[in-house]
């Protein structure tokens, strides 16, 4: 059979099978986004919608924060041991946590009340944040995907790789 990951290293099918995983639970909230986009919601569907997309992206904050945890605590220090982290593609995978946090966090924070007084174009504009948090996750894990994973390959040394799926094999849910 056919391996379905692209890198052999356990430590990093651990973390490609985390991507895999959070993609699959954000392709769910953002076929809401998307609805939003095109214009599909009447007013109550709008309310329900919105409703089950804050649902969903408060369920994909757990594992979410989870796997990026495991990244800023294990991963990052052990290569940036090797091509520091003050600029290069640390540096920026680490901004996009923020950034996403910060797309996350605007959404929950303007969703947080009775959604029931705001208006189908107030709805639109504020799911555009889930939209951009969604854009930024999937070029952010085709970034550490192509960028860091051959990094560890190509850098760490075979304990060091051994020992960092030891670290990361932790369940994000």
């Amino acid at each position: 059979m056919e391996s379905t990951f692209k890198y052999e290293l356990p430590a990093l099918r651990v973390l490609e099978n985390e991507h895999r995983f959070l993609t699959s639970l954000a392709d769910q909230w953002h076929a809401i986004v998307l609805g939003f986009e095109r214009d599909i919601y009447s007013l109550e569907e709008g309310r329900e919608a919105l409703q089950s997309l804050r649902r969903q992206l408060i369920d994909f904050i757990e594992p979410y924060k989870n796997h990026t945890e495991k990244e800023e605590a294990i991963l990052f220090p052990l290569l940036s041991k090797y091509v520091g982290d003050e600029q290069g593609p640390i540096h920026a995978v680490e901004e996009e946590h923020e950034e996403i946090d910060a797309y996350m966090g605007h959404f929950l924070h303007h969703t947080r009340g009775d959604v029931n007084d705001m208006s189908l174009e107030d709805m639109k504009a504020v799911a555009k944040d889930a939209g951009e948090a969604f854009e930024v996750i999937t070029i952010h894990f085709i970034k550490e995907e192509s960028i860091l994973f051959p990094m560890v390959i190509n850098i760490l040394r075979a304990q060091e790789q051994d020992r960092l799926f030891d670290d990361l094999y932790t369940p994000i849910i």
